[in-house]
């Protein structure tokens, strides 16, 4: 009896912890994947939200006797798509901004998203931000007209969006390993019983 007892525990804890170890490694890509797509899906919805706002500002950007438009133009588009829109002049200078008066914000000329999106045509850059304490995500593109580079349209959206999204992942993925992990226990307990 203790002979089969002891066959059984052999086959049985090696078998549990193979799977612990799986299904902790799947789950672990999982919700890293998850967080991975989150974020890029993110990044295409805030380029093409910023491609948007450059076209609907570009005629204000055209008239420089009506840059100061390019703050209503901010403050409105961005309660619509319920983000943060920032208009930038080429040199820096915050032109429109949907939370914050342009003329009390710094030159933007050295933001990372700022700097790509002159040099490359799109730049994105994660980081916490000191005006709305916490970490956003940054998309701008350039506002152009006939190749000349007048501006820089940037949208911003705080990552709790998609912090929640991965909670949220992360929640059925434990849920689902504890499940399966309960359930492959059970199985491999009756049939190393009925081996033993």
């Amino acid at each position: 009896m203790k002979v089969s007892r002891s066959i059984y525990w052999k086959i049985t804890i090696p078998f549990i912890l193979l799977v612990l170890i799986g299904m902790g490694i799947l789950g672990f890509y999982t919700v890293v994947s998850t967080r991975n797509t989150q974020i890029n899906h993110l990044e295409v919805q805030l380029a093409n939200e910023a491609r948007l706002v450059a076209e609907i500002s570009l005629p204000t950007f055209l008239d420089s006797s009506k840059h100061g438009g390019l703050d209503t133009i901010a403050k409105t588009t961005g309660k619509e798509i319920q983000a943060r829109i920032t208009l930038i002049a080429k040199d820096g200078t915050v032109l429109g901004d949907t939370d914050q008066d342009p003329l009390t914000m710094e030159n933007h000329a050295t933001r990372p998203e700022v700097m790509a999106a002159l040099s490359s045509g799109v730049g994105q850059s994660i980081r916490y931000s000191a005006t709305l304490r916490e970490n956003m995500m940054y998309v701008a593109v350039p506002v152009v007209n006939q190749g000349q580079i007048l501006g820089v349209s940037r949208v911003a959206l705080p990552l709790t969006a998609v912090q929640n999204s991965v909670n949220s992942a992360v929640m059925t993925i434990v849920l689902a390993i504890v499940i399966v992990a309960v359930l492959v226990i059970l199985a491999a307990a009756f049939i190393a019983r009925m081996i033993t």
